[in-house]
């Protein structure tokens, strides 16, 4: 009984860790992408500064396609590991409104 607490206890603290780092992702995903989008703007039709800004835009959207998928995965892989029972809820990653 005491292993059965310790291994609760163990994914528990995992599952906080890795919604801890997926928010802190996220937040820079979304800062990248944002920034990408500032600097695309502020380019002022000059093409070198364009290219750099349409990198960031991209790679702003890539992170977050990969962060959702990261997250999409965690919750498949709780569902079938621990029959729609997970330790702790993961709750969906929340952008803040603009």
């Amino acid at each position: 009984m005491a292993s059965a607490q310790t291994i609760a206890g163990i994914l528990t603290q995992g599952t906080a860790l890795v919604v801890l780092v997926i928010k802190l992702l996220s937040v820079l995903a979304v800062a990248v992408f944002f920034w990408g989008i500032v600097k695309f703007i502020l380019a002022a039709g000059n093409p070198e500064k364009l290219k750099a800004a349409k990198g960031l835009i991209i790679y702003g959207l890539i992170g977050i396609f990969v962060l959702v998928s990261f997250w999409g995965i965690i919750a498949f892989m709780q569902n079938a590991v621990f029959g729609g029972a997970p330790p702790s809820t993961l709750p969906m990653p929340r952008v803040p409104s603009i």
